[in-house]
């Protein structure tokens, strides 16, 4: 049975922002969380940005548009994680998740602080591996998601994850709809996380270029870097001449791991509207996506979509 995370975290509706490098910034959060869902922003900006003093002050700007619950996403490869945490314990952030790394160096400061810590896991194993240190949840995150993914589906993991674990799970990868939210919970998820859905929000500040792709796109049109290259990790984007480059690259007989990050990393970073030159995760359930909404909208019209789902089920 999964549990009522909206009671847990003093949300409306069971709906996480995937955090998104130089997408998931204090507009877009505190629109999602003004919303009813979970806005989550992304630290990983932070080395382009203007370091630790940047993402602090994104923080409270969140704080001052929005009076909801919001959380922060650390990438704990990073060399500035020690910083981040301060920040969110020291700005009183509801909650992070994690993802690149082990939190466990971190969970004491973090639980003292009351900050909810929920690892995105892409296996069983790390799943466990998560409760078994104190998370309060977990997010486990499908193939089909966009960004940095694993290599097992969400319809396959996701049940997997919530027989083996006792905290709540969030499922993510490929949800964008209230059919899907209704699919997750009947799997044993207590909400989804939607990161590509987002991305086509009206309050998100993405040049229109990207969003205009995403909504011409079909699930196949979301390609993958690194399937190929020993020791790089996949990642998941929408099909861009950059795109095709790298993994161009990565299939060459001579192909080095050092090199390939430099060119991958160098798209990573385009999201000013050169869309030749970026690498910008979209996942496969852009092939759902139709239309640019409002944060809003498109979680009223999940929630709506959602309840009619399992009204149809009782139905049955």
């Amino acid at each position: 049975m999964s549990a009522d995370i909206c009671k847990i975290l003093g949300i409306k509706y069971p709906i996480f922002m995937g955090a998104m490098t130089l997408v998931s910034e204090s507009s877009l959060v505190a629109a999602v969380s003004n919303a009813g869902g979970l806005g989550i922003f992304a630290t990983g900006d932070a080395a382009q940005k203007g370091g630790i003093e940047w993402a602090r002050a994104e923080i409270r700007k969140i704080k001052q548009m929005t009076d909801k619950p919001f959380g922060v996403n650390v990438a704990l490869f990073m060399k500035n994680v020690p910083e981040i945490i301060d920040a969110v314990c020291e700005e009183g952030v509801s909650l992070i998740t994690t993802g690149g790394g082990n939190p466990a160096p971190y969970m004491e400061q973090l639980k003292a602080s009351g900050v909810k810590v929920v690892p995105v896991v892409p296996n069983v194993k790390s799943a466990m591996k998560m409760e078994e240190m104190g998370a309060d949840m977990i997010v486990a995150e499908g193939f089909e998601s966009g960004g940095f993914i694993g290599k097992v589906a969400t319809s396959v993991l996701l049940p997997q994850v919530t027989a083996a674990v006792k905290i709540p799970v969030i499922a993510a990868g490929g949800f964008a709809t209230g059919r899907g939210l209704a699919a997750a919970r009947a799997l044993g998820a207590s909400g989804i996380q939607m990161g590509t859905r987002f991305m086509v929000c009206k309050e998100c500040t993405l040049p229109q270029v990207y969003k205009d792709k995403i909504i011409a796109s079909e699930p196949t049109d979301a390609v993958v870097e690194g399937a190929t290259l020993a020791k790089a990790v996949p990642h998941r984007s929408m099909n861009t001449p950059a795109a095709q480059e790298v993994i161009a690259y990565e299939s060459t007989p001579d192909a080095d791991l050092k090199e390939y990050n430099k060119r991958f990393f160098a798209g990573r970073v385009e999201t000013t509207g050169n869309i030749d030159k970026a690498i910008l995760g979209m996942g496969q359930v852009a092939g759902l996506i139709h239309e640019e909404l409002t944060a809003k909208e498109i979680i009223e019209g999940i929630m709506a979509e959602y309840n009619a789902a399992v009204e149809e089920l009782k139905a049955l």
